[in-house]
């Protein structure tokens, strides 16, 4: 069974199916326990989804993704195209490059539509303007530092770094209202709520 991958031409499909669905495989087994195999590498050739979508939803197209599924698919159909079709050499090249191509871009689609539905779930932090929420860490008087409060955006409740105007400190587990909010760096001005 094994010489069927490596003897008559086979190399050249089952190398590139091995490497590709390998990393495939270490992918969905490192996202499923929340880790990351540092091998994201994207090259500079990347595609928007149109202007008509989220805003700032990229994918690449060269993505270390979208390259193990073209060495996937390209390399398992090649192959079987190469044992039980009787269309040789020649043809299975045209085979496997096709069927890559439909793999790398069916993977492109999507990790795009995901990447999309994530982005739509997203929640702007101005939003957080005129909430109310609780000290967590207490926040030092003006100019002195910050704090962080919970605040509860959307229907998740999340923390924020907080500074305030006031000249007392707010201690923990403290009501504030937010009355600012610094997108470029993602800090809350709150006061006391009454």
């Amino acid at each position: 069974m094994l010489g069927s991958l490596f003897n008559n031409g086979g190399i050249w499909f089952s190398i590139p199916a091995i490497i590709g669905s390998l990393y495939f495989l270490m992918q969905i087994v490192l996202g499923g326990i929340g880790g990351d195999a540092g091998l994201d590498v994207d090259v500079d050739f990347d595609g928007d989804i149109g202007a008509g979508d989220a805003p700032g939803v990229e994918f690449g197209v060269l993505s270390a993704q979208t390259i193990s599924a073209f060495f996937m698919g390209s390399g398992w159909m090649g192959f079987a195209a190469l044992r039980l079709l009787d269309v040789g050499m020649t043809g299975a090249v045209v085979i496997a490059i096709a069927s890559g191509v439909f793999f790398g871009w069916m993977i492109m689609k999507v990790m795009r539509a995901m990447m999309k539905l994530q982005n739509s779930a997203n929640v702007s932090i101005s939003d957080t303007v005129g909430l109310t929420g609780d000290v967590y860490i207490q926040i030092p008087a003006d100019g002195e530092g910050s704090g962080r409060v919970t605040v509860v955006l959307g229907t998740r409740q999340r923390r924020f770094s907080a500074l305030q105007t006031g000249s007392e400190i707010i201690p923990s587990h403290t009501s504030i209202v937010v009355t600012e909010a610094n997108t470029s760096t993602n800090t809350l001005t709150v006061e006391r709520s009454s």
